[in-house]
Parts: C-alpha cells; sequence; structure tokens
C-alpha cells in the first residue's frame, strides 16, 4: 500500500512537468520524394509529410551558366541533388506562423547539412524572395541574398532589363498625341453632325 501512495506521489510531481510543454521548434527527417524547387515530401519519424519551402518561389527556367541556355529544370535537379547527397536535413517551424498552409503542407524553413536552403537558392539566382513578413526567423538573411543575386546577375536576374523612365519631352510627346487624339475625334463628330444638318435641310427644301 505505501509503494502505491509513494507511486501515485511520484506520478503527480511529474504531472506539472510535462502540462503546457512547447511543440519541437525544428524536427530532423529524410527524404522521401523531390517534388520540385519549391517543396518537397520527408519522412518524419514513421509518417510521410510534404513540406512547402517558406519564404520563396522557385524559378520555373532559369540561364544556366555553364551553355548560357534556358534549362527549365536546373532549380529542380539542383534542389533533389542536394537533399540527395545530404547527411543531414532539418526543418524549423515559423514561429509567427500556422504550421500548415490551407493545402496541409508544413511551411518551414529547410536546413541541408546546416545551410539554410531558401537562402541557398535565393543568393544563385534560382528564386524569388516572397509572401514573407519582417519579423520571420530568416528575412534578414533572404533579403541579403537577394541583393546578391541582383547585383551578380546570377539565374533568373542575368538578363534582367532596367526599367528606363521616359524622359520629360517624351512624357509630354505622348501628351500632346492623346489631346490631338481627342481634338480630332471632337472636331470629326462636330463636322458629321454639320453635315446630317444640311442633308436635312436639304430634304426639306
Amino acid at each position: 500500500m505505501k509503494k502505491l501512495t509513494i507511486l501515485l506521489m511520484v506520478m503527480l510531481l511529474l504531472v506539472p512537468f510535462n502540462v503546457g510543454a512547447s511543440e519541437s521548434t525544428s524536427d530532423e527527417v529524410t527524404l522521401s520524394n523531390c517534388v520540385d524547387g519549391n517543396s518537397a515530401r520527408f519522412m518524419l519519424g514513421l509518417k510521410e509529410v510534404k513540406v512547402k519551402f517558406l519564404g520563396i518561389e522557385a524559378a520555373e527556367k532559369v540561364i544556366d551558366d555553364e551553355t548560357d541556355e534556358i534549362n527549365d529544370s536546373l532549380v529542380k535537379d539542383y534542389v533533389c541533388n542536394t537533399f540527395k547527397s545530404a547527411k543531414k536535413i532539418k526543418i524549423e517551424y515559423e514561429p509567427t506562423i500556422e504550421k500548415e498552409d490551407k493545402y496541409g503542407r508544413i511551411q518551414a524553413w529547410v536546413y541541408v547539412d546546416d545551410v539554410l536552403l531558401q537562402e541557398d537558392l535565393v543568393r544563385q539566382g534560382y528564386a524569388k524572395v516572397v509572401y514573407i513578413n519582417d519579423d520571420y526567423l530568416h528575412t534578414k538573411e533572404l533579403k541579403s541574398a537577394l541583393a546578391y543575386a541582383k547585383e551578380k546577375k546570377l539565374g533568373i536576374w542575368k538578363n534582367e532589363e532596367e526599367v528606363i523612365e521616359p524622359k520629360e519631352e517624351e512624357k509630354e510627346e505622348k501628351s500632346k498625341n492623346f489631346f490631338e487624339i481627342i481634338i480630332d475625334f471632337i472636331v470629326g463628330l462636330f463636322n458629321g453632325l454639320i453635315k446630317l444638318i444640311d442633308d436635312i435641310i436639304s430634304n426639306i427644301l
């Protein structure tokens, strides 16, 4: 009886330490299936999960630096090969958003051998930075990587053309052309009305 009482007391003492325990902020996973440059399927324990790479949108087509031609599978191949050769893959959960999106995909930062995959893809010009808030864990790293890729004109930024604003003279010329079209339309309408009135008067007389 005493042993049972002592056992119950020990269990009661342990309960408060388990109640309200926070979920893991990251998990180690293994590759199950490479989907594309934006997501992959991993084994999380005995469960397969689909993970959306948070904060980026990978390019479908990228100019290959070696061939200087458009390659429509370069990014996917790069991501797949990175996962397949990895010794360790870890997903990190963003604390400021829901763990899963509306499609049931886990939204996470992905580390491959301690290298943040999203930052790596953006830095090489393989992905854009999208749907990201300033309070996300790795916003600063992604913005820095994006600035680097644009400066070096890598990947999708290789043939990026600078948007040139029209000169003031060109703007004025376009404005003149617009007003001339309006005036011509009004004059034509007025002349047509006068001709119609003349025809009506001629028929009456």
